[in-house]
C-alpha cells in the first residue's frame, strides 16, 4: 500500500506515534512518503526521528497534494492529512489566503498536543 502522510499538523502533533507508524508500515512492506505543501527550501524537521527510519519527502510547493503526486508519478492509496482540502482542492491558494496555511514555517509546525488528547 502507498501512504501519503502529511507533515504540518499531522506528523508534528505526535512524532512518536508517527515514528511507530512508519516502522510498522516498513515492517509490513508498505511505502510511506511525507507529502507536504511546503516548498523544498523550507525543509521539514524530523523532530528527533533516527535517520534510518525517515521516509522520502515530497514538497508540493502549495500545489494540491493529489495533483502533485500524479505529476511525479506516485499515486498513494491512502492520504493521511489534518486538512483534507490540501489534497484535492482546486482553489488551493484561495483556501490558504482565507483560512491560513499550516505549512509556512518549522516553528508553526511544532504545535503542542492538546492536553485533552494526551
Amino acid at each position: 500500500m502507498k501512504i501519503a502522510l502529511d507533515y504540518d499538523g499531522t506528523y508534528t502533533r505526535d512524532p512518536s506515534l508517527w515514528a511507530y507508524f512508519l516502522g510498522m508500515c516498513r515492517s509490513r512492506g508498505h511505502e510511506v512518503k511525507i507529502v507536504t505543501c511546503r516548498k523544498p527550501e523550507n525543509e521539514i524537521d524530523w523532530l528527533g526521528l533516527n535517520e534510518g527510519y525517515r521516509v522520502p519527502v515530497l514538497y508540493t510547493s502549495y500545489l494540491p497534494k493529489r495533483i502533485y503526486c500524479d505529476e511525479v508519478g506516485w499515486q498513494p492509496d491512502v492520504f493521511i492529512d489534518d486538512i483534507p482540502e490540501f489534497i484535492v482542492r482546486p482553489d488551493f491558494q484561495k483556501f490558504i489566503d482565507t483560512f491560513g496555511a499550516q505549512c509556512e514555517t518549522a516553528v508553526e509546525s511544532k504545535k503542542e498536543v492538546p492536553s485533552s488528547v494526551k
